[in-house]
C-alpha cells in the first residue's frame, strides 16, 4: 500500500478542488521544497520502473530502453484525463464529447509588474520606444516564483480593476507582439485571424501529470505549431509556454451543435472541408501554469472563422505590412462542415451553460461559481460576475465563447520523436549497430528436415530445409540512429 507524504496529500487535495480562478476555499498551495518533492514523486514510479529502475539497459537489438510515464489530471469537475508516454509516443485519453469555448488572441501580450520593480507611471504608453527599457526590466508575462510557487494563490496577477497601484504605477501593460522587447520574433508573423476553441484539462501545476508532461514537452516533437495554430497565435511563447500538437485516434471527432441553445443536437465535423488542428498547451492562468486542450478550425472555401479587429495598433501594423484584405467583421455563428451530411455547412449554436457535462455545478461545485456561460471573450477575472470573460485578457471580447457549441473527444496521441511510425527507416533492428550489415549469432545445424510420418512415407522433402551456420550476415537497405529521448 502506498504511503502518501503529508505534502503530497495537500498537493492532491488542492489539485482536485481547483479548476477555475474563483476557487478560494481550497487548501493553501505547496511552496518551496515541499512542492518540489510532491511534483517529483507525483506519479509514484520511476520512468524505468519496468526494468527495476535501470535506465542504462538495452533491448536485444541494442536499442536503449525508453522512459515510461503515466499520470492523470482533472479540473474541479471530477472528470479525469490520463496521459502516458511509452516508446516515445504520448497519449491522452479522457472523456468523449468534452465542451469547448471559442477565444481569439488580439495581437498583444499582457505583462505584469514584477514585485520590487519600478514600473511605468499611469498614462504612459507601453509601446512607446522611449519606455522600452522599463518594459524589458519591470514587466513579465509570467512571473516565475510568484503565484502557487510562492504560496500566493494568484500572486503576480492583477484584476482589471487593479490596473494602477497606490504609487501611480501601472500594474500591467499590454505590449504589441511587434514590440522590440520580443527581439523581432513576431515582426513578420502572419495575421492572427483564427480563433481557437479551448477548455481546461488540469488543475494548477497538474502535480499528478507533471512528470509525464515535463518529459513530453522536452522532446523533439512538441512546440512545433501547424499552420492553423500559427494563425491562432499558438506560437506566441509568452502566452503559450509549451505546446504539444495532437493527432486524433481514428474514431475521435469534433462535434458541432446544429440544434438550438436548449434543444441540442451535435453532429460530427467533416475535416476535409473544415480543417482542424488539435493541441495540449501549457499556459499561465492567473500566473499559475495549467493545461488546456485547444482546437483550431478553418473552412476550405469560406472565411467564417477569420477576424482581425480594425482600428487597433495590431491591425494597423498588418495593413502597413501589406495585409489589406483582412476580414474585419465577426461571424457570430461560424459554419462547420458536417461529416454525414456530404460536407454541407451548418452554423454552430452555443449553449447557456458553463459545461453541458456538469448539470449541478453551483450546488456540487461551488468553487466554479455561476455555472452559466460568460457569453463574452476576454479576461476571466471576476467570473461568475457578469464582468468576467471566457479566458485571458489578451483576447477579443467580441469573439464570444459559444459555450459547448463544439464538443471534442479527448482521445489523442503525439509521436514525441516528431516522426510517424509510417517510415520504412524508423525502428529498424540494425539501428544500434550503426551499419547496414549485421552479423547474427545462432546455433548451427541442419534445420527443417521433415519428421512427420506421413511426409516421410511419401518421401517429401522440405524445400525450405537448409544448413544454417553459426553466423548469419544480414544486409539492410538503410541505417539510422536508434530512437532516443531528451533528458
Amino acid at each position: 500500500m502506498r504511503t502518501w507524504s503529508k505534502s503530497l496529500v495537500v498537493a492532491v487535495a488542492v489539485f482536485l478542488c481547483i479548476g477555475v480562478p474563483s476557487a478560494i476555499a481550497c487548501p493553501a498551495p505547496l511552496t518551496g521544497a515541499s512542492r518540489s518533492l510532491a511534483l517529483a514523486n507525483a506519479n509514484g514510479t520511476n520512468p524505468f520502473y519496468y526494468s527495476g529502475g535501470d535506465a542504462t539497459g538495452t533491448t536485444n537489438s541494442g536499442n536503449p530502453w525508453l522512459p515510461s510515464y503515466s499520470g492523470f489530471m482533472s479540473t474541479d469537475s471530477n472528470t479525469y484525463r490520463f496521459v502516458n508516454v511509452n516508446e516515445q509516443v504520448f497519449t491522452m485519453i479522457g472523456e468523449g464529447k468534452h465542451g469547448l469555448w471559442r477565444i481569439q488572441e488580439a495581437g498583444f501580450i499582457r505583462e505584469y509588474l514584477i514585485p520590487g520593480k519600478t514600473g511605468l507611471k499611469k498614462g504612459l504608453d507601453a509601446n512607446d520606444p522611449k519606455n522600452l527599457a522599463i518594459i524589458k526590466s519591470a514587466y513579465a508575462s509570467y512571473i516565475e516564483g510568484e503565484g502557487a510557487d510562492a504560496g500566493e494563490f494568484w500572486g503576480g496577477y492583477h484584476y482589471p480593476s487593479d490596473a494602477i497601484n497606490k504609487d501611480g504605477t501601472q500594474n500591467f501593460v499590454d505590449v504589441s507582439i511587434t514590440s522590440a522587447k520580443y527581439g523581432g520574433k513576431y515582426t513578420n508573423h502572419v495575421p492572427i485571424e483564427l480563433p481557437s476553441w479551448y477548455c481546461t484539462m488540469s488543475g494548477y501545476t497538474f502535480p499528478e501529470a507533471a512528470d509525464a508532461m515535463g518529459f513530453a514537452y522536452k522532446q523533439k516533437g512538441p512546440n512545433k505549431i501547424g499552420p492553423l495554430g500559427v494563425r491562432a497565435g499558438l506560437d506566441i511563447s509568452e502566452l503559450y509556454t509549451n505546446v504539444l500538437k495532437l493527432e486524433r485516434f481514428p474514431d475521435a471527432r469534433s462535434w458541432v451543435n446544429v440544434g438550438s441553445k436548449r434543444n441540442v443536437h451535435w453532429k460530427a465535423v467533416d475535416e476535409k472541408r473544415t480543417k482542424a488542428e488539435y493541441y495540449l498547451v501549457e499556459r499561465p492562468f492567473f500566473n499559475v501554469p495549467y493545461l488546456f486542450v485547444l482546437a483550431v478550425y478553418d473552412n476550405t472555401d469560406n472565411g467564417d472563422f477569420r477576424y482581425v479587429r480594425p482600428g487597433t495598433r495590431y491591425y494597423d501594423s498588418l495593413v502597413k505590412r501589406g495585409y489589406t484584405d483582412l476580414k474585419t467583421t465577426v461571424t457570430s455563428q461560424p459554419r462547420f462542415a458536417l461529416e454525414k451530411e456530404g460536407g454541407q455547412y451548418h452554423v454552430v449554436t452555443g449553449t447557456e451553460l458553463f459545461g453541458v457535462n456538469h448539470p449541478n455545478r453551483p450546488k456540487d461545485n461551488g468553487s466554479s461559481g455561476g455555472g452559466a456561460c460568460p457569453m463574452k471573450g476576454g479576461d476571466w477575472a471576476n467570473y461568475p460576475n457578469t464582468a468576467g470573460g471566457s479566458a485571458w485578457p489578451t483576447q477579443y471580447e467580441e469573439i464570444t465563447p459559444l459555450c459547448d457549441g463544439v464538443l471534442l473527444d479527448i482521445k489523442f496521441f503525439n509521436n514525441l520523436t516528431d516522426e510517424s511510425w509510417n517510415n520504412e527507416t524508423l525502428y529498424l533492428p540494425n539501428a544500434a549497430s550503426g551499419s547496414k550489415t549485421v552479423n547474427y549469432k545462432v546455433k548451427p545445424g541442419y534445420y527443417g528436415k521433415y519428421t512427420d510420418p506421413v511426409l516421410v512415407a511419401h518421401g517429401d522433402k522440405n524445400p525450405d530445409a537448409q544448413q544454417i551456420y553459426a553466423t548469419i550476415e544480414m544486409h539492410f537497405s538503410s541505417v539510422r540512429k536508434p530512437v532516443g529521448y531528451r533528458k
